[in-house]
């Protein structure tokens, strides 16, 4: 066998393994040690899914966050498991693109969304605004479907509600005690009466509390 043949045997090898390793970093079920492990190798391509991947842990994904290629880094800011912190400097990665990916994530926290609405680059800042605009429009969204008794998507609507406001305006806000009632209704409707009772009750006491902080003031 000829040198060169060698070497084209070596190439084909070492792209065999890579694509061998990229299919298991994207796997679903990929164990969140073995993440980790492919995590520190230099090819990108598979340092990439893995940041794509939901098996990741978050302190991979915290590592990876500060990766030299802008293509991780955009991964990193869709992936579920990437925490609040990690994404607020995120918020302030020197590449236009990772910002641009952020911004268009709804499960952005609603206050990094604000914040991304004064970058420097236009096409970010217009992507935060369609995203925070998607994010307010759940209400209507929700109470649509409330009205039309799809009580398990009203759930859901609800919740994903809930969550943005207690990040926007904070826990103990009017709002989020209106949107904890209308959760206790989607979840009432699908016989869900525990939860309902328990999401009720959550809002009288923020209503209770707010009612004695005014009296107090």
């Amino acid at each position: 066998m000829s040198d060169e043949e060698k070497d084209l045997g070596t190439t084909a090898n070492s792209s065999a393994f890579t694509q061998a390793k990229q299919r298991l970093a994207s796997h679903p079920e990929a164990k969140p040690e073995v993440l980790e492990k492919l995590a520190d190798k230099s090819n990108s391509e598979v340092v990439t899914r893995v940041a794509e991947n939901a098996q990741a842990m978050p302190s991979t994904l915290e590592k990876l966050s500060t990766h030299e290629s802008a293509a991780v880094r955009s991964a990193v800011t869709k992936n579920p498991n990437t925490s609040n912190e990690v994404l607020t400097n995120l918020a302030h990665d020197e590449h236009p693109d990772v910002r641009f990916e952020l911004a268009g994530n709804a499960h952005t926290p609603v206050k990094i969304l604000e914040a991304l609405k004064e970058d420097e680059n236009p096409y970010v800042v217009d992507r935060a605004e369609k995203t925070l605009k998607a994010v307010k429009s759940v209400l209507e969204t929700a109470d649509e479907l409330l009205m039309h008794c799809d009580y398990a998507q009203a759930e859901a609507a609800y919740k994903t509600l809930i969550s943005a406001l207690e990040t926007l305006i904070g826990a103990e806000h009017p709002e989020v005690a209106a949107a904890r009632h209308k959760l206790a209704a989607a979840l009432a409707g699908q016989s869900k009466n525990a939860e309902s009772q328990a999401e009720e009750n959550h809002a009288k006491m923020t209503v209770e509390a707010l009612r004695q902080a005014k009296s107090a003031s």
